[in-house]
């Protein structure tokens, strides 16, 4: 039986989750390329600012999506309230407004507004209460959810948008897929596990994270790569059971760096497993597993 958290995020940290053990001992061999990153990895360049991280790192995912999308609303942002006409009246108002981008403070604090909607989505009214009760209350407009933002939240997110225009969107060629699920990750009866990645642009499969590295002996934050990063671009790659996407390359675009690196799926898949391995087979093999009746 396999055992999950509902939300792949969680469980490719956790190894007593089923796909967490399975990447684990599929996967083991992680430091070759943690150690190829390190050495590829340049110097911070957008430090915090105070904001929260988990709002930041959201609304930056949000912002590139709609610089390549601008015409999109992202569905991650509807769902909170799939039915309430006024509710998706203003985040269509928001995305917008980030996507058009003429004022760049208005556009940064549209995305942090979309990003409190997709947070309360994930989290649930009890752990992020500001959007649904606002809602509820008749007072969800663009202009209170443009005022939620602090002074920090809009310089980061500011700077953040720029580095990324300049370092990550010239590099990436389309067809574009904007937070895609994949098979067993699709919302609806038959979802297993909730699964969406920030973007796949023409077979290569992006993870964008905004985290910041931990400080050095000499007090400096050098970029570094998580095993964890790696599991969860992988876990999406074996999900995609059906090969909607033909994803050939994975990558990370770490946001406060500037940098996006990318490898050639197969080469991942058979450094981190010791073998060549073929993805068809991991495939059928955590498809099989899910398929099982949950513990």
């Amino acid at each position: 039986m396999y055992e999950t958290t509902g939300l792949l995020s969680k469980d490719v940290k956790d190894p007593k989750t089923s796909i967490g053990h399975y990447l684990r001992s599929t996967f083991p061999n992680t430091k070759p390329l943690q150690a190829e990153y390190k050495a590829l990895a340049g110097d911070l360049l957008i430090d915090s600012m105070g904001a929260n991280a988990g709002t930041v790192g959201t609304a930056m995912d949000l912002i590139i999506r709609l610089i390549l999308e601008p015409d999109e609303t992202p569905m991650s942002a509807l769902t909170l309230f799939p039915f309430n006409a006024t509710y998706h009246q203003v985040v269509h108002e928001l995305s917008a407004l980030v996507g058009e981008a003429a004022d760049r403070e208005v556009a940064a604090r549209a995305a942090w507004a979309l990003a409190l909607c997709v947070n309360a989505y994930r989290a649930g009214p009890a752990w992020a209460p500001l959007v649904p009760e606002m809602v509820q209350s008749g007072q969800f407009t663009a202009d209170r959810m443009l005022g939620q933002a602090d002074d920090a939240a809009v310089a980061e997110l500011i700077a953040l948008r720029e580095l990324s225009q300049e370092r990550l969107i010239p590099q990436l060629k389309g067809p574009f897929s904007l937070g895609p699920t994949f098979d067993l990750s699709e919302p609806g009866p038959a979802q297993r596990i909730a699964g969406e990645a920030d973007l796949i642009a023409g077979g290569l499969l992006v993870d964008i994270k905004t985290t910041l590295a931990p400080r050095n002996k000499a007090g400096l934050r050098p970029d570094a790569l998580k095993a964890e990063n790696v599991y969860q671009l992988l876990g999406y790659v074996l999900l995609d059971y059906s090969n909607q996407y033909d994803i050939d390359q994975v990558g990370i675009y770490s946001a406060r760096y500037g940098s996006l690196t990318v490898w050639p799926l197969n080469r991942v898949t058979s450094l981190l497993s010791g073998r060549d391995f073929d993805i068809n087979v991991g495939r059928h093999e955590v498809w099989g597993m899910m398929q099982q009746d949950p513990a």
